[in-house]
């Protein structure tokens, strides 16, 4: 089971990171069109994905990446409820809005940590 959720958010991951990295304006899209109701379940989400990751850190190969990305995304999801929906749609307009080669770059980090995850399952 902790098999298939693993490689399930990899290939999550990967697709959406593939996504930002051929149309690069799809993130600003994405941030545009967040709602309230979106945002806090992104928030909720990232943070049961964060704890999940680190659960099972201790059981996989690759351990320093599970707690590392276990942390980030944790803190990720607490920083996302404690700034609130206003700040936080208006920081991934901005971040959307930058350059479009450093949303490739984040998109190559994308692929590249999903492919990690899909290996080390």
């Amino acid at each position: 089971m902790i098999r298939v959720l693993i490689g399930m958010l990899g290939v999550v991951i990967v697709v959406l990171s593939v996504a930002i990295i051929a149309r690069p304006h799809l993130a600003q899209k994405i941030s545009e069109r967040l709602n309230e109701t979106g945002y806090f379940f992104s928030a909720w989400l990232r943070i049961a994905v964060g704890l999940f990751l680190l659960l099972i850190a201790g059981t996989r190969h690759w351990y320093i990446l599970f707690n590392a990305l276990g942390v980030l995304v944790l803190l990720s999801g607490a920083y996302m409820l404690q700034i609130g929906f206003e700040r936080g749609k208006a920081l991934a307009i901005k971040l959307s809005r930058g350059n479009e080669n450093f949303l490739r770059i984040s998109g190559i980090l994308g692929v590249i940590i999903g492919i990690m995850l899909l290996s080390a399952r």
